[in-house]
């Protein structure tokens, strides 16, 4: 139901304002590496330790596991077994609210088991309807030791605080290429951090991570760029 009084909305706008002033805050004024912690930074601090290489909000592509994130977050981390419309298996996990070195935002991580390693687990773990026309099978304790060493192989991350191009620009820089997508959205490419960012003029952008020896393969190619 609208609120009539003015005074009412005010109030509203004003609560909605501060609770993201430290978000903007943090966009605006920090500087990159200051005051970063030993577990985990801001998004744009993004690490090349080796060649073909990344480090990224405290994870390593490659290198990081399920379970070295299960062992981060804890409770905090959801698991599941996905089966899109087409049957296509997937581990995918998210972090409902994470603090990435003072900017809010929602986490979410897909791994790669050994082969064949979900097949059994569709088979056997209950599953629920996805929006997509796909399933979820969400993993009990057994089959989360099981898929504890399946390898971590791309990172998203979406703010909560909108963050347009000018500053994803002044913390990313020039991207090597821009690929638009539809009326609204265009996919900003960073291959040398294995790093690609969604804008969306109508919504929340996405930052998506992958090892830069990847970034061809899982990012470039589905968008048709090169």
């Amino acid at each position: 139901m609208k609120r009539p009084l003015l005074l009412a909305l005010a109030i509203t706008v004003t609560g909605l304002l501060l609770s993201l002033l430290p978000t903007l805050w943090h966009l605006f004024t920090a500087v990159p590496g200051a005051g970063l912690p030993p577990a985990q930074g801001a998004p744009w601090q993004v690490a090349l330790p080796a060649p073909g290489q990344s480090q990224v909000l405290g994870l390593r592509l490659p290198g990081s596991t399920l379970g070295e994130a299960r062992t981060r977050w804890g409770e905090d981390i959801v698991v599941a077994v996905l089966a899109d419309a087409g049957g296509a298996l997937s581990l995918e996990a998210y972090v409902e609210r994470l603090d990435a070195g003072g900017v809010q935002g929602r986490l979410l991580l897909s791994f790669e088991p050994a082969a064949g390693g979900l097949q059994a687990w569709r088979e056997t773990l209950p599953r629920e309807p996805t929006p997509s026309g796909g399933w979820r099978h969400k993993l009990n304790d057994q089959a989360l030791q099981a898929l504890a060493p399946a390898a971590l192989v791309g990172l998203g991350f979406i703010p909560a605080a909108q963050l347009d191009a000018a500053v994803l620009s002044a913390r990313f820089g020039e991207p090597a290429a821009r690929v638009p997508a539809g009326d609204h959205q265009q996919h900003w490419l960073y291959p040398a951090q294995g790093l690609a960012i969604v804008l969306d003029d109508q919504g929340r952008e996405l930052l998506q991570y992958v090892a830069p020896a990847d970034f061809q393969r899982r990012l470039a190619a589905p968008l048709g760029a090169r």
